[in-house]
């Protein structure tokens, strides 16, 4: 593969955790505003203002990166494989929520995990952020003065993981 082949495929990569961010962020606004409870939406607010601006790094990084225009939602599905549609069914499911109590946080706490979590945005963006690291080295792309937003990126998914469980204790009191 061309080294310019390299970089398209690093910018594609990017930009499709750009817009998977952007996607948790939507789902998190969404929670926010459909929870009566102040703590919890606070919280979930917390999290999609952290997704909305990961997400726009993200697509910076991109353009930066020569991807004038990034991939489709599509062609991100290709991009990161089955991962890709498990973690958009599971966004579009929690979407599709308009009003929430408190019991039912719970039962969907177990999908944000899994969101969050093993399935998605956790580890993926984490290995992600890792690959983006190897692949810019071995192509000369000095990242250098991304590489600590990137630290701050993998920081925030930490705490978001750490607030999700904050939240399922506060459910269980």
């Amino acid at each position: 593969m061309a080294k310019t082949d390299k970089k398209k495929e690093l910018a594609r990569l990017i930009y499709c955790s750009g817009l998977l961010e952007e996607k948790l962020a939507k789902v998190y606004g969404n929670l926010a505003t459909s929870v009566s409870d102040d703590l919890i939406k606070c919280l979930f607010r917390y999290i999609a203002l952290d997704s909305n601006k990961h997400a726009e790094f993200f697509k910076l990084l991109s353009e930066w990166l020569g991807a004038s225009v990034g991939p489709s939602f599509e062609e991100c599905g290709e991009v990161w494989g089955k991962k890709w549609s498990d973690v958009m069914y599971d966004a579009e499911l929690l979407l599709s929520k308009s009003k929430i109590t408190s019991e039912e946080i719970s039962s969907l706490i177990s999908n944000l995990e899994r969101l969050e979590g093993a399935v998605a945005e956790e580890y993926l963006t984490i290995m992600h952020i890792r690959l983006v690291e190897i692949m810019a080295e071995e192509e000369k792309i000095d990242l250098k003065y991304c590489k600590e937003i990137l630290e701050f990126i993998v920081e925030d998914e930490n705490k978001h993981e750490r607030i999700l469980k904050t939240v399922k204790n506060l459910l269980q009191k």
